[in-house]
């Protein structure tokens, strides 16, 4: 790594412990004490950084293996900047830190298609990547372009990148058009599946969708939150088990300005960007809102399928249905820092106070509005990590 600046977050004003919560008669927990985490601290990655000859920006997923102690982090490069590739890189601590002012960036690795070589350029929108159990494979998300008929998959690939198979999704996630090319059933454009992750046993894959399918309800805005489906698949068979709602929240803020050339819209939006299996029924969940003119602003919840309606089987969801519990547990937009897009979490190694530590990683959309790619460590208390929450 060529380039990078770290702030380091000390202190009672910097590593708040945030207790507001989402209505109790809504989103009640097991346990009724408020959850503790902390923000530790942040290494920045200018854009425009390069490693192996290829940008190293738009990361959008990562994972931790303990093994090895080295991460692997998926860029969502549509094979336009660069070939479309996951690194391995290493962020060692020091106490409750960072050791070092940059990620320590090992390897990049291509991914291959269907038929052994590179994706074309536009042909994938990689988002999300785990690890299978003992490092034998990875799982990743393409969250695909359902505006041109593109669909969105869950794949299995070797450590070297080679395609091994395909998780199928449930039929409701297929894009639909109708005479007119409206897109009328399936993921939509831009928010499927940017979230992955397996249970701790590795018997389960875990997606979510970033906002609703077409036929379940409307994309967050600044008035509604949005059904996303949470799918449980069988890792070994690879067969959809089960489904979930997930109600995304609203929009955090109305846009003030416009985006910079090409696109000159004004532009606001709200989804989920990233789960964390705590247990076979429990998750964290990121939820990432923008709005032009203001920025990001990002939350981390704890969600639960235990009392949530299984909605296996709906083409199409009712209205009707019981949405998974969730408890908001930490408000970046109070912690002082400027966290960019996040969106990929994974667990990290614990801390020397017994704390879990939580490795954040921001897309920096290739500099694209002034974005950079970020990492935030985070200290998660005990009880939170046993399904206390």
């Amino acid at each position: 790594m060529r380039h990078g600046h770290r702030a380091l977050l000390g202190g009672l004003a910097a590593a708040a412990f945030l207790t507001t919560v989402l209505p109790a008669s809504a989103m009640a927990a097991p346990d009724e004490r408020p959850p503790a985490v902390r923000l530790l601290d942040t290494i920045t990655v200018p854009a425009g950084t390069t490693e192996y000859g290829m940008p190293f920006g738009g990361l959008s997923g990562i994972d931790y293996d303990r093994r090895s102690g080295s991460y692997v982090a998926i860029s969502d490069d549509r094979s336009e900047n660069g070939k479309a590739r996951f690194y391995s890189l290493r962020l060692p601590l020091h106490g409750a830190a960072f050791a070092g002012d940059e990620p320590e960036v090992d390897s990049l690795t291509v991914l291959a298609d269907t038929t052994g070589g590179p994706f074309a350029p536009k042909a994938v929108d990689p988002e999300a990547i785990r690890w299978t159990p003992g490092g034998r494979s990875l799982l990743w998300t393409s969250e695909g372009a359902s505006g041109s008929g593109q669909p969105a998959f869950l794949r299995e690939a070797t450590p070297d990148g080679g395609y091994v198979r395909e998780l199928p999704l449930p039929e409701a996630y297929a894009p639909v058009r109708d005479d007119a090319g409206k897109l009328v059933a399936g993921v939509r454009n831009n928010q499927a599946l940017e979230g992955l992750t397996l249970t701790p046993d590795g018997r389960k894959a875990v997606t979510v969708t970033e906002n609703a399918l077409v036929q379940d309800g409307p994309a967050a805005s600044l008035t509604s939150g949005s059904p996303s489906r949470l799918l449980v698949s069988d890792r070994r068979t690879g067969r959809p088990e089960n489904q979930y709602v997930y109600e995304v929240d609203p929009v955090s803020d109305a846009p003030t300005a416009p985006l910079p050339p090409p696109v000159n819209t004004f532009s606001s939006d709200r989804g989920v960007s990233e789960i964390l299996a705590i247990s076979g029924t429990d998750y964290l969940t990121v939820e990432r809102s923008f709005a032009s003119g203001v920025g990001f602003a990002i939350r981390l919840y704890w969600t639960t399928t235990r009392g949530a309606t299984e909605v296996s089987g709906e083409q199409a969801l009712t209205g009707t249905e019981t949405p998974m519990r969730k408890k908001l547990l930490f408000d970046f937009t109070t912690s002082g820092t400027d966290t960019d897009n996040v969106e990929g979490v994974t667990w990290g190694p614990v801390l020397p106070d017994g704390s879990r530590s939580l490795v954040l990683v921001s897309d920096d959309n290739f500099g694209f509005n002034g974005g950079t790619t970020k990492f935030h460590l985070l200290a998660v208390r005990p009880w939170v990590t046993s399904g206390g929450a």
